[in-house]
């Protein structure tokens, strides 16, 4: 888990629907809005790109998507209001690495239970023979398309490893460095040598293992191949059970190695967390404060259209 994992959950935590919180980058809380409304044809699109939808599957994919926002508007923005009400008390003061796990594990349960949701929306929206519109895609995926998916995800993987694994060690310490502050710098505004200087000394004596991270990003995408594959012979009533299942996987690992890894590097990055918000000057509590406001000024707008 790179660090501060803390901050890069944070981030998926307003990128705000289903598995556009995945691929929509916010840079800014002008763009949260917009982004949002956006984001059942950005994810569209996206999820396009990976499975090459049919004529026939796409109207019912768009319409899935569509459903789901509004399941999301109405049910999952209040419990993120609430989470980001939570930060902004406790922003202007120091945390400790427990305080900031107990965070960290709010934001990661609340994750779980919204890709749940999903789940069960793909099998109750527009209901036809007790098969939601988008597990009736999921489950008529052919193997045509699932080897496009599978190609894509060895090219993404290609680039990860280049990313991420193999290249110079030097390189890959710079990358996670500056990585790092990109994200802490996304939500503090800039940061003064002696922070980077902490940053990247804690990212040094961090456990982060890009092999493990890999794999375990291996076995992810293989147990959503099947899973996909298994859809195919599910009954209607078992389907969400089986997605839901692969989101459950990702929130805890089948493989207890990595789950003890997972462990060791989320207390590190927690401590990390804390670490860093401490060493912020009051200017910096400020930013940061400012920046959660206007989120939820964003979120609250957003929860209240229709």
């Amino acid at each position: 888990m790179r660090c501060p994992a803390y901050l890069s959950l944070f981030k998926n935590l307003l990128k705000i629907i289903g598995a556009a919180m995945l691929i929509v980058g916010l840079q800014g809380c002008g763009a949260l809005r917009l982004a949002y409304n956006q984001s059942p044809l950005a994810t569209y699109w996206y999820l396009d790109s990976y499975l090459d939808f049919t004529p026939s599957q796409r109207p019912l994919v768009k319409a899935a998507l569509d459903d789901i926002q509004q399941w999301h508007r109405q049910t999952q923005l209040p419990l993120y209001i609430d989470t980001l009400e939570k930060l902004q008390h406790q922003v202007p003061k120091n945390i400790s690495a427990a305080e900031a796990c107990t965070l960290y594990t709010e934001i990661q349960d609340r994750l779980l239970v919204t890709f749940e949701g999903i789940a069960g929306r793909l099998q109750s929206e527009g209901q036809k023979d007790g098969q939601g519109a988008g597990m009736q895609v999921l489950a008529s995926l052919d193997s045509t398309q699932l080897a496009h998916l599978q190609k894509k995800l060895t090219k993404t993987n290609a680039k990860f490893r280049k990313d991420h694994v193999d290249g110079p060690p030097s390189k890959l310490r710079e990358n996670r460095l500056e990585q790092a502050v990109s994200r802490t710098e996304s939500l503090y505004g800039n940061l003064t040598n002696k922070q980077v200087a902490l940053l990247d000394a804690r990212l040094e004596a961090s456990g982060f293992d890009p092999e493990a991270a890999y794999a375990e990003r291996l076995r992810r995408q293989q147990d959503l191949l099947q899973t996909l594959r298994n859809l195919r012979q599910a009954s209607a009533a078992t389907m969400s059970t089986h997605l839901g299942g692969v989101f459950a996987r990702v929130a805890m690992s089948p493989d207890p190695n990595y789950r003890d890894y997972s462990q060791k590097t989320r207390m590190q990055a927690c401590q990390t967390f804390a670490d860093m918000h401490n060493s912020m000057s009051p200017e910096q509590r400020l930013t940061a404060l400012r920046k959660l406001q206007n989120y939820e000024l964003d979120l609250r707008a957003l929860a209240t259209q229709r």
